[in-house]
């Protein structure tokens, strides 16, 4: 009997080790850019100085995973689907490099590096909400404010919605990157209006 259950044995540990391989292979952890697909441009060094705060983001959202509101209005965050980099910094350079290339009568200096004094106008943009949905969205929300030295010039509040052009993560951070790309178009208009 011992020499029937040596076999039986070894096909069952040879199927056990294959569907721990084929679940390992499931949850491999992907890791997603948000990257700006702005076009190369020259820009004249010329004009007012405006300074871009780093953005401010909620704690949900600077996180590795990428979060997902479910229809229960629960906030979850991936386990697999990962960021690249922190969100606080991707954001804050899409947003740069969109406005920079929106704003070409400006200059852009990124306020990560300091040199505040120099600057004639000063850009804060806090993000509240920066996720996908069950019902297949990608969502930003927030608000910016615009000051001129110590003076709020404007601020704006901003609630900004996308339909996924399809199901995945993937599409999400793609949608993500839109909708900050239409929300440096926005700031972009409003600064062009107020500013000389």
């Amino acid at each position: 009997m011992n020499k029937l259950l040596r076999p039986l044995l070894g096909l069952l540990l040879i199927a056990g080790l294959s569907g721990c391989a084929q679940q390992a292979e499931r949850e491999t952890s992907r890791y997603y850019l948000l990257s700006s697909d702005s076009p190369g441009y020259s820009k004249s060094t010329s004009g007012p100085v405006i300074g871009i705060q780093p953005v401010r983001v909620a704690a949900y959202i600077n996180t590795p995973g990428i979060a997902l509101l479910t229809r229960e209005q629960h906030i979850r965050i991936a386990n697999n689907h990962l960021w690249a980099e922190r969100p606080e910094l991707a954001i804050t350079r899409v947003l740069h490099n969109e406005l920079d290339r929106n704003l070409a009568q400006y200059q852009l200096v990124n306020g990560e590096f300091g040199q505040q004094r120099q600057w004639d106008y000063s850009l804060t943009t806090q993000i509240d909400q920066f996720h996908g949905t069950e019902a297949g969205e990608a969502v930003i929300s927030g608000y910016w404010t615009l000051q001129k030295g110590d003076t709020a010039i404007s601020q704006q509040r901003f609630n900004l919605h996308k339909p996924l052009p399809e199901a995945g993560y993937a599409a999400l951070v793609q949608s993500l990157r839109h909708l900050l790309a239409d929300l440096a178009h926005q700031q972009a208009a409003t600064l062009t209006q107020l500013t000389p």
